[in-house]
């Protein structure tokens, strides 16, 4: 899947058929239903594979050159089949989206805006190309977002488990009562109806529970919430005052909380995480779960596509 992912951004090196050209590097080598590659594209984009792997396009063998060819053109097929499918969505990247894109790239390198180019043009692109396959990455980028990512389900538990165990915090206080269950059985016997019953968690906790405090009904005490295990303090999310969490992990272990007392900065996700650190979490979270999925559906728009490479 990295792979495919990589493919993504790396694509974007078609330049618009000039069919003016008569000479034999305007030639066509390949059509995907309705479009064309040239050889003058695929050369150019031969060039510049070359070129970012290190090696002197005059010193290949001619050997390797034909592989090399057959990989470029491989990728030019599937950009050029993923470009027209955006468009049958209706999927449009404005000028703007490219400078913004561009920008970021230019603010991340941490040089002006000369440099960046400067840096491209000793890497093969000019900037009319540069931006061309900036927006064609950014079209198959978007397609591929709306037709696989989006469907991967993240939940808010979920950015929340992993913001707490990667350095997040949530301000306030709580006081807590935790029941570790000793075994699956007792778990079951006990999780369901301590849901629907709470006043009956710390009597349970006292008999059954293997955590800490079980002989006081597994009350905690009062502590800041950012003190509690982070598998508790996900657990006792948006929970009020006499709620009981479903059961969760804890260190290999079932457990459930039931919330005390508590006073934190929020119960709404968005007002305790930055919505774009949400997005970046929701985002790298369903990329760990894409598996083949991304390929999956590549494959099916390729074989739906008529190319032909002459």
């Amino acid at each position: 899947p990295l792979k495919i992912i990589t493919v993504l951004i790396a694509l974007g090196f078609l330049f618009t058929p000039d069919l003016s050209l008569a000479s034999s590097r305007a030639s066509i080598v390949a059509t995907i239903n309705s479009d064309m590659i040239t050889a003058l594209q695929l050369e150019k984009n031969v060039r510049l594979a070359l070129l970012a792997k290190g090696v002197d396009p005059n010193k290949v063998s001619p050997g390797e050159l034909k592989d090399i060819k057959k990989s470029v053109l491989d990728d030019l097929v599937k950009e050029s089949i993923l470009i027209q499918e955006a468009k049958n969505q209706n999927i449009d990247i404005s000028d703007k989206d490219v400078e913004k894109e561009i920008q970021n790239s230019i603010d991340k390198a941490g040089i002006s805006k000369e440099a960046f180019y400067a840096d491209l043009a000793k890497q093969g692109y000019d900037e009319k190309f540069y931006k061309d396959k900036v927006k064609k990455s950014l079209l198959t980028q978007t397609l591929i977002n709306r037709n696989v990512l989006r469907k991967i389900i993240v939940t808010n538990d979920e950015i929340l488990e992993f913001y707490l165990a990667n350095g997040g915090q949530i301000t306030g206080k709580a006081n807590v009562a935790l029941l570790v269950y000793p075994n699956g059985e007792q778990m079951d016997m006990h999780s369901e109806k301590l849901l629907d019953n709470p006043r009956r968690f710390e009597d349970i906790a006292k008999d059954i529970s293997v955590g800490p405090s079980a002989n006081k009904g597994g009350v905690l005490g009062e502590m800041a919430v950012s003190d509690l295990a982070v598998p508790v303090q996900s657990a006792i999310q948006g929970l009020d005052a006499g709620e009981v969490s479903k059961v969760f992990s804890l260190n290999g272990a079932y457990a459930q909380a039931k919330v005390l007392s508590k006073t934190t900065s929020s119960d709404n996700l968005a007002e305790i995480i930055d919505p774009a650190v949400v997005a970046k979490i929701r985002d790298g979270l369903r990329m760990q779960r894409v598996g083949n999925k991304i390929e999956e559906y590549i494959t099916g728009l390729e074989k739906k596509a008529i190319v032909t490479i002459r």
